[in-house]
């Protein structure tokens, strides 16, 4: 409960706190990095290192980095490698990211510890594209529609708390997987832009464009979204989550293998659940998004390989290098001599009567033409026109406009405290003020947050519908009236 409850940077604050990530901002992170490489791998089943097995490796690793300068602290100071090699070990040892283990007076051993294994591997996914597996994505993408889509597959009645819990978290995962697959393509096209701004030659701009752009890795995400027909899926697939999410014996089921396998309490299993329903709808929704931007990733590479190449052969083409040539042989051929004089030359007719040659500051490129300010004065109103008429009636359209602020002041008139509730069966609105308050209450439904133009605060609430929770036939939806209008029941609850 206390885990869930922190932030990701409280969870952390012990590692902060201890200066477990200090190594990686330092100038010698490569060092220490591929120390912590080194040792991972050399570790045995149980995840130790001999202490002089351990002082070889980093030793060795100091070996292959001789440019990197290191701090006093790090051995810099230090002109023998084994005694930077020792003063580095300490530092390792000093960050955490090993543990000093004595079996006996003969057996000395170094542990790598869990934190820094979670590290290497983050780190390793870092460096390493891997687009080859993103021939998986189909296969990912469609396994999950596929399994969202069978019968009774997030059904309380048929699955039990853990299996609830196991099916979701599955799905949750390949989700996660396919949407990092997806901005895996993105940066891959990324990556095709750059290389195409930096194309030598025409020649080169189109073999990139034709051949190698549509040839590469991440068309596979492209042409499995767009030929195997996955789009509709996922939209059917994302509408079963969403039911499931307004199924309280759906949620009551997985907050109960929560409960078990975290050890959480009720209200909390009860919130995680919900969380966790709401997190693969999110990502579920997250691949056509991703999918259409991808589409206007393409097009934009596409436009960039036709300026490109249009650049290349009309700005850069033979014509102005033939004429470069010209006039350098020109140059050199009629050094020395006058305009008027090249007049009586074969081959060098001027087709100008006069040749006038700039040089100086009017040799520059002229400045611009400033354009003549335009008048925006709105001009005299019409006689006609009453300015407090029209200021009322301003203010007559401004108090029909659905606004945060004006649902703010419904929730902080009827909820003054966090976690307050307030149903349409207690509600009730004044007849006098029917317009007014009805304004107000679908502000409240079109909006789920506001600023407090008292306290200046975020104030936040959460609407919960009848008709998702007790109800499954239109007749059954309780109704109440609220001044002249019926409307189904819902219960606004503040959170903030």
């Amino acid at each position: 409960m206390e885990s869930l409850s922190q932030s990701l940077g409280g969870r952390l604050s012990r590692l902060f706190d201890g200066g477990f990530f200090r190594p990686l901002g330092r100038p010698s992170a490569a060092v220490y990095v591929d120390c912590a490489d080194r040792l991972v791998e050399a570790a045995d089943d149980g995840g130790q290192v001999l202490y002089p097995e351990a002082r070889i490796l980093i030793r060795e690793v100091l070996a292959r980095h001789p440019d990197v300068q290191l701090d006093e602290d790090e051995g810099g100071a230090f002109r023998d490698l084994n005694q930077r090699a020792g003063q580095f070990f300490n530092k390792l040892l000093e960050a955490h990211w090993l543990e000093p283990r004595r079996v006996s007076l003969d057996e000395h051993f170094v542990l790598i510890t869990p934190a820094l294994r979670r590290l290497n591997r983050m780190l390793r996914e870092l460096a390493e594209d891997r687009p080859a597996e993103l021939k998986d994505f189909a296969v990912t993408l469609r396994s999950l529609c596929a399994d969202l889509l069978r019968e009774d597959v997030l059904n309380p009645a048929k699955l039990g708390p853990e299996e609830m819990r196991q099916t979701v978290k599955d799905m949750l995962d390949r989700a996660g997987r396919a949407e990092e697959q997806m901005h895996m393509v993105e940066t891959l096209i990324l990556r095709q832009e750059e290389a195409q701004r930096e194309s030598a030659s025409a020649q080169e701009t189109l073999q990139r464009f034709l051949v190698e752009f549509h040839s590469g890795e991440h068309m596979v995400c492209y042409d499995a979204m767009q030929e195997a027909g996955l789009l509709p899926k996922l939209s059917q697939a994302r509408s079963v989550v969403q039911e499931a999410a307004y199924d309280p014996f759906t949620k009551q089921r997985l907050a109960e293998g929560l409960a078990k396998h975290l050890g959480l309490e009720t209200t909390a299993a009860y919130t995680e659940a919900e969380r966790w329903l709401l997190k693969l709808e999110r990502r579920l929704a997250a691949i056509p998004v991703k999918q259409r931007l991808i589409d206007g990733r393409m097009a934009d590479f596409a436009r960039l390989s036709d300026a490109r190449h249009r650049y290349q052969t009309e700005m850069r083409g033979r014509r102005p290098e033939q004429v470069k040539t010209f006039l350098d042989e020109a140059s050199r051929i009629h050094a020395g001599k006058s305009f008027a004089s090249l007049a009586a030359e074969n081959g060098m007719p001027l087709l100008s009567p006069v040749v006038a040659i700039w040089f100086g500051t009017d040799s520059l490129s002229p400045g611009r033409k400033q354009r003549a300010a335009v008048n925006l004065d709105l001009g005299a109103s019409p006689a006609d026109v009453d300015a407090e008429s029209a200021k009322d009636e301003i203010r007559r359209r401004n108090l029909n406009i659905l606004t945060p602020q004006r649902a703010v002041r419904f929730v902080e008139s009827h909820l003054s405290e966090k976690g307050q509730r307030v149903s349409t069966e207690t509600l009730r609105i004044k007849a006098s003020d029917d317009l007014l308050e009805m304004l107000d209450l679908l502000a409240v439904l079109a909006f789920d947050r506001g600023i407090s133009p008292s306290t200046k605060r975020n104030v936040r609430w959460r609407v919960h519908l009848s008709r998702a929770e007790c109800c499954t036939e239109p007749g059954e939806i309780p109704r109440d009236r609220e001044g002249k209008h019926v409307v189904e029941r819902f219960e606004i609850e503040r959170i903030a």
